[in-house]
């Protein structure tokens, strides 16, 4: 059985009758998909690159129209009564002062300077964390796969290693400008409209009434507060059509194929050979129009380079070698570290439960990109002062923990 042709207008997002094709996201699992009846029913477009990650990888494809057999797996009615119901539930918190809902202050940047950070207070915190269960686990929210943050199962890691997979030498590193703060909730609304099932929603009228009303609570000040427990999410469903998009245009773009990530506001787009990084650039931009989003590239943060430099992106280094390391620095520092927690343990020297938690984290973390070498390493200050650190850092951790507690 052949797919029919798409109508699609291959410089915009509207096939050749003017209806606005849908996203349509479902979870993958397999790293190779077998098409479905319904699949073939509702018209697949365009397919993106599987990776194989676990099961937190998505399958999205764009579609003329929603078929029949898909749209009787949805309750739209159900849907919209769970935003009715919560809308209802938290009417005081609409009413409100939004600024009066937010403990406001500022926190360092890893880059230098400061970062604004506007936490929900406890009403509030309560309120997103329920829409956040809404739109996830009634109204089926996902993301696109090429998106890492924010998602179950997927760390930096694993976005590089999509890079480190495909053995690619040559990089581009985009970063958004004001990322969660550019996001409007006419953006939203926009994006959720061409957004399988929210597209459905909307269709309705009180559905788009209940569902703008829900989504107004997640802003302040016109954009999506940095420090909120529904933010993350909202920019991983809404940025489905550019990642879609951008995805799958630079399998194959200048006669180069790219591999392209996102991790939050942080893009990285590279190829086994030499590009120009103007050309990527411009047609980030060009995608970033295409669909009227409010965000802009910040050319002081844009970098280009090959693995054969000091090739750093989401904190971890992929290597001439095309392997993914902490550094050398990180690594004596880490050293030195585990070497001081061995030795005042030996000679009692107490160390509080945040420096504990500290090195535990780092340990988890290291471990994920450097198994061997960190096993390596605990291995052999364990044998110097004749202790098992692992098995210390856990006892502190119960003991430190207990007493904070109490």
């Amino acid at each position: 059985m052949q797919i029919a042709e798409s109508k699609k207008d291959p410089n915009g997002l509207k096939p050749r009758g003017g209806y606005t094709l849908v996203y349509i996201t479902v979870t993958q699992s397999p790293r190779f998909y077998q098409l479905s009846l319904d699949d073939l029913i509702d018209g697949i477009l365009k397919e993106v690159v599987f990776d194989d990650f676990g099961t937190s990888n998505t399958r999205t494809y764009i579609a003329d129209n929603v078929s029949e057999r898909r749209l009787e797996k949805i309750d739209v009615e159900s849907m919209i009564t769970y935003l009715r119901a919560f809308n209802i539930q938290f009417k005081s918190l609409f009413e409100a002062d939004r600024r009066s809902l937010y403990e406001h202050f500022k926190i360092p940047k890893s880059s230098g300077g400061l970062r604004p950070i506007d936490a929900p207070l406890p009403d509030l915190k309560e309120a997103l964390y329920q829409l956040k269960f809404i739109l996830e686990n009634r109204l089926h929210a996902k993301y696109h796969t090429s998106a890492f943050a924010y998602v179950r199962q997927r760390s930096t890691i694993d976005a590089i290693k999509k890079h480190q997979q495909n053995e690619s030498k040559w990089f581009s590193k985009l970063d958004f400008s004001n990322f969660f703060g550019s996001t409007t909730l006419e953006f939203v609304m926009s994006q959720l409209s061409i957004i399988f099932p929210f597209n459905e929603i909307i269709k309705d009228e009180d559905g788009k009434k209940q569902l703008t009303q829900a989504m107004s609570l997640c802003f302040l000040n016109g954009g999506l507060p940095q420090g909120t427990p529904i933010s993350p999410m909202l920019t991983n469903l809404l940025m489905i059509p550019l990642d879609h998009k951008l995805a799958n245009t630079l399998r194959k773009f200048n006669n180069n194929k790219y591999v392209y990530t996102r991790y939050a506001d942080d893009i990285l787009i590279s190829s086994k050979f030499n590009f120009k990084h103007q050309d990527i650039f411009n047609y980030v931009i060009s995608v970033i129009n295409e669909f009227n989003a409010p965000y802009k590239l910040n050319p002081d943060k844009s970098r280009y380079g090959s693995s054969a430099g000091s090739n750093w992106n989401l904190g971890v280094m992929l290597n001439k070698d095309n392997q993914i390391t902490i550094g050398h620095r990180k690594k004596k520092q880490f050293k030195a570290m585990v070497n001081n927690f061995a030795r005042n343990h030996v000679e009692n020297i107490a160390w509080n439960l945040s420096d504990v938690q500290e090195l535990n984290g780092l340990i988890s973390y290291y471990k994920m990109v450097e198994k061997d070498n960190i096993n390596y390493i605990l291995n052999e200050y364990s044998k110097k002062y004749r202790i098992d650190i692992r098995a210390v850092i856990k006892s502190k951790l119960k003991t430190l923990t207990s007493v904070v507690q109490i």
